[in-house]
């Protein structure tokens, strides 16, 4: 074990690890700067175990102590990256940071804030995305879910239609579309509008009309306009979006906690072994 990643290893034992052994294993891969900081005991009270189950994880790990598992995360991270390593991947990367770059730069933070809160206390959310932008909409579907958040994912124009003939005022559309130019899933939103569902849209196109339909809306970087167009992936900056939207969710209690308990059983179901 003493010439791999640290951090690679505990991903990688993580499933055959003892329940509690395996909260701090998820706080150390999560966290390793935060971890660095942290004695033995701050660390056992932030996981919610054991002193004893720490010193059995680092024992696992081929570590003397606590100690020196500290210094094996610090000397993780000072890895240098390899000279060998693809120039395209760096190419990619840098594509990458460049979306991401437009992306923050086009956040309007107040409505960012609005919609969080539209998210937060509605009655219902459905989620619309066709093509590819239906893949991101089953993920934000399963995260919202999992914050005791009532969310449908539809991702058929058929289901689009009927869910919208059945929305309510307090109810909530979340409309994914790169383009904002994709018919059906416009033409759906305007449905749920007149029923009185509010309209939230996330798409890279300001003057689309899913946008100028939209009561909220957040502008993404559209990925078709950037170089090196090859490399598209056209739902990363909607994840973007994505991610800073759950994560401020997330900042709200309930929804922590609920998002804690689905996990806590998630884990124990898929990794614990029958007995």
């Amino acid at each position: 074990i003493r010439s791999m990643n640290i951090l690679n290893e505990l991903e990688k034992i993580y499933p055959s690890l003892p329940r509690q052994e395996r909260k701090v294993a998820l706080q150390a891969i999560q966290e390793p700067k935060k971890i660095q900081r942290l004695s033995i005991n701050e660390l056992a009270k932030l996981a919610g175990t054991s002193n004893a189950t720490i010193t059995r994880l680092v024992k696992r790990l081929d570590c003397a102590n606590f100690y020196d598992f500290k210094l094996r995360l610090v000397s993780d991270e000072q890895l240098e990256p390899k000279e060998s390593e693809s120039k395209l991947a760096m190419q990619v990367q840098r594509f990458y940071e460049e979306v991401l770059t437009q992306t923050r730069q086009r956040i309007d933070e107040k409505v960012l804030l609005e919609i969080v809160n539209k998210i937060s206390t509605c009655r219902r959310i459905y989620i619309f995305g066709l093509g590819s932008s239906g893949y991101t909409a089953k993920e934000l579907t399963q995260r919202l879910i999992r914050m005791g958040i009532a969310a449908f994912g539809m991702t058929e124009s058929h289901s689009m239609y009927i869910s919208s003939g059945i929305m309510e005022k307090d109810d909530v559309i979340l409309a994914l579309s790169a383009t904002g130019n994709t018919a059906e899933v416009n033409r759906a939103a305007k449905a749920g509008q007149k029923q009185g569902a509010t309209l939230i849209a996330i798409t890279g196109i300001e003057n689309s009309p899913l946008y100028q339909l939209s009561d909220l809306a957040l502008l993404v970087k559209n990925s078709n306009f950037v170089d090196n167009a090859r490399f598209i992936n056209s739902q990363f900056a909607m994840t973007y979006i994505v991610d800073i939207i759950t994560t401020l969710l997330l900042d709200e209690k309930d929804h922590r906690t609920k998002m804690d308990q689905t996990i806590e059983l998630i884990t124990n179901n898929k990794f614990d072994k029958p007995k």
